[in-house]
């Protein structure tokens, strides 16, 4: 048995055991999981088939689209498969806990890599896989495709697959190896995102400016077509030899299959390849890269000289929070993130011609987007906020013996969360109100709607936090993916939900004519006072009795 065969068949072992995990894992959170993720993938799925309806009354230009729209979904799998190998393959080939385990045993460096390769692979194929079923349910289900359709596809994705991460994890080979360090490494950093954003903005005035007066093609408005349908592209391969094998060209699909697959097996000796040329210096480099100074920098030292009117007990507590969060990339960078791209969407509403639309389809857009902002926070919430207590570990019995009152603790996370949650929500959607050019009533309603989901979330977080108090864990992941913390984001979800639809079911109503100004005023008061009912109660009694369980518990 190879060594790269025995260290996959350890893995097999492992995967198997999932089935005691779960066993162990709360009902609850089972449950709602399996329930979210079949959610999920029916909604992809009526959600690509309306939009391939939509597609095909263009009439002619919708054929054309059609036709190609395979390859570029493949395409835009393939980028997306490349960015999770580089994610993925970075964390696994680097800061895997098993490599010094696996370097002290007789195993070649080439097939340590390889097998850590093919574990990013995997890795990096779940959201490839949730993505891909309903689309090509959709579009089989639209074509009217028999059902080879489905194992044509499924054949040539496991080679793509494969060929897509095996690019991810030769860039992060290469670029652990020789990316900069120090100085020159944050500069690059910073200037990552302004080269991606101005790459962004070069490639949409090129692909579709609605003003200009030129002939209107389908390689302008759709940016992407041109680069899919490249007969180089192991995009257009894929796309084409599933459909020439579902219309029973055996040997033209059999071609681009075999083309792909050997394709895929060259880039795996090239991992090969690069990796044992480069694996054991930048192995050492990512683990002697650990800052050796005894005491890290303050971060924020003015910040003390700014908040010297509260109390030092909750000016501490707020201090530690702050610098902790900031201390870690993984933790700042996944909001930056999410805000970041939901601001540049935002930003660029009016290139879509979304304020020309109707008020209709303006409302609704509206509250679209406050739904799309109010599902961030609660994500958030769920990840940053609700663990917050539980990470203090087993010195939190110094704060619980010590003068300072629970109910002051709580009341500090809650003033930190709010802090960091409200104004950013907010922001987001005046930002969406003026690029949409909606009516001030809607955009009040909106901002409204943000700051009290952003009040109910920090509340529910904190409250429950410490109810849910977990002191023996020190993994944020587990914590969250408690009882407690799946009880967190469903309560959150569900208050999102009771105060966003009634408002967005409420305009609906009236622009379709079915209810008068005076009875959209007396609406509107009646849902306000529910919002703003709902939204003290979930904000305080989480909050009183997250500090009740915290001042009864013994330390």
């Amino acid at each position: 048995m190879s060594i790269t065969t025995g260290l996959l068949k350890k893995s097999w072992w492992r995967f198997r055991n999932t089935g005691r995990i779960l066993r162990e894992q709360s009902p609850f959170k089972v449950f709602f999981v399996t329930i979210f993720a079949l959610g999920f993938e029916i909604g992809l799925y009526f959600l690509f088939l309306d939009g391939f309806r939509f597609i095909d009354q263009l009439g002619g230009a919708g054929r054309l689209i059609l036709n190609h729209l395979f390859a570029l979904f493949f395409m835009g799998m393939g980028a997306m498969l490349v960015m999770s190998g580089i994610v993925t393959g970075y964390s696994t080939i680097f800061r895997s806990d098993e490599i010094p385990f696996l370097m002290t045993h007789p195993f070649t460096v080439s097939r340590i890599v390889v097998y850590k390769y093919y574990r990013s692979a995997v890795y990096a194929s779940w959201s490839f896989g949730f993505v891909v079923i309903p689309f090509v349910a959709a579009y089989a289900y639209f074509l009217e495709l028999g059902p080879l359709f489905a194992v044509w596809t499924l054949l040539f994705s496991l080679p793509f697959l494969l060929l897509c991460a095996g690019v991810g994890s030769v860039i992060v080979l290469l670029l652990v190896r020789w990316s900069p360090t120090g100085r020159a490494l944050k500069w690059l950093c910073a200037a990552i995102p302004l080269v991606v954003a101005l790459l962004v903005w070069s490639l949409w005035q090129d692909a579709y400016d609605p003003d200009a007066d030129v002939q209107f093609t389908l390689s302008k408005l759709i940016p992407g077509l041109r680069p899919a349908t490249n007969k180089m592209v192991p995009s257009w391969w894929v796309a084409t030899g599933i459909l020439s094998l579902t219309r029973g060209d055996v040997l033209r699909g059999g071609m681009y299959w075999l083309l792909l697959a050997s394709t895929t097996a060259t880039l795996i000796m090239l991992v090969e390849w690069v990796g044992s040329a480069t694996f054991v210096t930048s192995w050492r480099r990512v683990v002697g890269s650990v800052r050796r100074s005894r005491h890290a920098p303050v971060l924020f030292p003015f910040a003390e000289r700014m908040l010297r009117g509260i109390g030092a007990d909750v000016r501490a507590v707020a201090l530690k929070d702050v610098r902790i969060f900031f201390r870690d990339p993984t933790q700042w960078s996944q909001a930056l993130i999410f805000f970041g791209l939901l601001a540049l969407y935002f930003a660029n509403l009016r290139n879509f011609r979304y304020h020309a639309l109707p008020d209709a389809w303006r409302n609704t857009i509206t509250f679209l987007n406050v739904f799309s902002v109010s599902a961030v926070v609660c994500s958030l919430g769920s990840r940053f906020v609700y663990p917050q207590l539980s990470l203090e570990g087993q010195g939190f019995w110094v704060i619980g013996l010590s003068p300072v009152k629970m109910s002051r603790v709580v009341r500090a996370k809650f003033a930190l969360a709010v802090i960091a949650l409200l104004p950013i929500s907010t922001a987001l959607m005046l930002l969406s109100g003026a690029m949409l050019r909606a009516d001030w009533p809607v955009r009040l309603l909106a901002v409204g709607l943000a700051a009290c989901i952003s009040l109910a979330v920090s509340g529910l977080s904190i409250g429950l936090g410490a109810i849910f108090l977990d002191l023996r864990s020190r993994n944020p992941a587990a914590i969250v993916s408690s009882f407690g913390g799946t009880l967190n984001l469903v309560l959150s979800l569900a208050f999102m939900l009771l105060t966003i639809v009634p408002f967005g079911l409420l305009f609906h109503v009236r622009i379709n004519g079915l209810i008068g100004a005076t009875g959209l005023a007396r609406s509107v008061a009646v849902a306000t006072t529910w919002t703003l009912a709902l939204t003290a109660i979930t904000t305080t009694l989480p909050l009183r009795l997250g500090a009740r369980s915290l001042a009864q518990r013994d330390y």
